[in-house]
């Protein structure tokens, strides 16, 4: 079985086609070129949390489905009711955004059949 993922650019698209009418928020987002050779021409989105020591990769797997990785930080983090409040919101918006790319994926591939 070959494994295709979504375009680097049809990502990039997806990516700013919801930005235009949802948002991540508190967070930064961006589109980057895949790591693994086998895909260099798909990508992966990256959310930098502005309330957690911490960033949230969007990866897409060969069964085309999207996940979330954390990046683990060693030591604590202590945070105000208001700062932890904004972190929730960050990964719930995340998820939005997870959620999302999951419909575009989804649709291209009935489309793509």
């Amino acid at each position: 079985m070959t494994c295709t993922r979504p375009a680097f650019d049809e990502i990039s698209q997806w990516v700013a086609d919801y930005e235009q009418h949802d948002r991540v928020a508190h967070a930064t987002v961006h589109v980057l070129p895949q790591d693994d050779p086998e895909h260099a021409d798909s990508g992966i989105v990256a959310v930098h949390l502005n309330h957690g020591p911490a960033s949230i990769y969007l990866n897409i797997d060969c069964d085309r489905i999207w996940t979330a990785t954390l990046t683990e930080r060693s030591g604590e983090f202590p945070l105000t009711g208001t700062h932890l409040m904004s972190l929730g919101e960050e990964l719930f918006t995340t998820g939005k955004l997870c959620e999302y790319l999951q419909k575009r994926t989804d649709a291209a591939t009935v489309d793509a059949a």
